[in-house]
């Protein structure tokens, strides 16, 4: 105020002085310790009963953050004190909710959780003496059978069908039946189809213009550094989590960045050549995957053309190992 003062010709004088500074003045030094030792306990208190690190490991096809919006209702998120978290029930709660998890564990270590999960298709090949059996994937005629352990129950030329025992793990001796990992390569003519297809017209969705929200993430508390107000339409959001880090922990305190996209639809429309070019790129993708495991001897490739897309169905004829290892129950 003293510039303003000084060009307005103003003579001000301080009437009283409040606040924590002139408190701890007044006080001195004696009274300043004795209050700041008093705010450094309640505020240690505080922030050492919380959760302020929250870490997913273990998970692969399941997101972090499914994971974590389905831990928050059950009192497991960031800022949430440790008393509120039922770590009993919430593991049962939590398989329930996501069928894709077969196993989670919450470890606790100071302020930080870390939640170890298991997924489903992580389960852990069989071991070498787990009695099991080899099974057909899919249907086909054997071409050849390489039995390494266990007993073959198939031969060349046989039809199979999906789920038909072909190597079993239960073998004849002289002290009588015995239960082995069978193992073994058998190789089937099989048929396979692939069907893409291609519309000559149909509606995409241009992006328009992005709405950038930032927000300051402390402590479990979201500061939006912009004006609270109500977005248009139904925008495809994206967030952007930028944390501070320390030893390569994660720290509670960062930037959120949340975009939100807007499209435009538009018509595209495609001749029946381009729609032909694009239908066969899909099916050599498609391709590439199949021949990983499949030896093709023959391919015939069907074209439909209507008035609305072009249809490409394809057709395999090949070999491949169709043998499938499962346990013994």
């Amino acid at each position: 105020l003293r510039p303003l003062a000084r060009r307005a010709h103003v003579r001000m004088h301080i009437t009283a002085k409040h606040g924590l500074w002139f408190w701890g003045r007044r006080a001195g030094f004696l009274g300043s310790l004795v209050v700041s030792l008093a705010v450094f306990t309640a505020v240690l208190t505080l922030l050492s009963s919380r959760v302020w690190v929250l870490r997913v490991e273990g998970n692969h096809q399941v997101t972090s953050q499914t994971i974590l919006d389905t831990l928050a209702p059950l009192g497991v998120q960031v800022g949430a004190p440790f008393s509120k978290a039922d770590l009993a029930t919430l593991r049962l709660t939590v398989l329930q909710e996501l069928p894709s998890l077969t196993w989670l564990a919450v470890n606790q270590q100071g302020c930080i959780l870390t939640v170890s999960v298991t997924e489903r298709g992580d389960t852990a090949p069989l071991a070498n003496n787990t009695p099991s059996n080899v099974i057909s994937s899919c249907d086909g005629v054997i071409v050849s059978i390489n039995t390494r352990v266990g007993q073959s129950v198939v031969s060349v030329g046989d039809a199979v069908r999906h789920g038909d025992l072909l190597i079993s793990g239960v073998t004849d001796s002289k002290v009588g039946a015995q239960l082995k990992a069978a193992q073994g390569a058998v190789v089937a003519r099989t048929t396979r189809s692939i069907t893409v297809s291609v519309p000559l017209r149909e509606t995409v969705f241009v992006p328009s213009h992005t709405i950038v929200q930032p927000s300051i993430s402390l402590f479990g508390l979201t500061v939006p550094l912009y004006a609270n107000a109500t977005l248009a339409g139904n925008p495809t959001k994206e967030t952007a989590k930028h944390t501070l880090t320390a030893a390569n922990v994660p720290l509670p305190i960062g930037v959120v960045i949340d975009r939100y996209h807007y499209t435009t639809p538009a018509t595209r429309t495609r001749t029946e050549s381009d729609a032909r070019t694009e239908a066969e790129r899909l099916l050599l993708e498609k391709e590439t995957a199949l021949y990983r495991t499949f030896t093709a001897e023959r391919r015939t490739v069907k074209a439909e053309i209507s008035a609305t897309c072009i249809l490409l169905t394809a057709t395999y004829i090949g070999t491949e190992d169709i043998g499938v290892t499962v346990p013994i129950v």
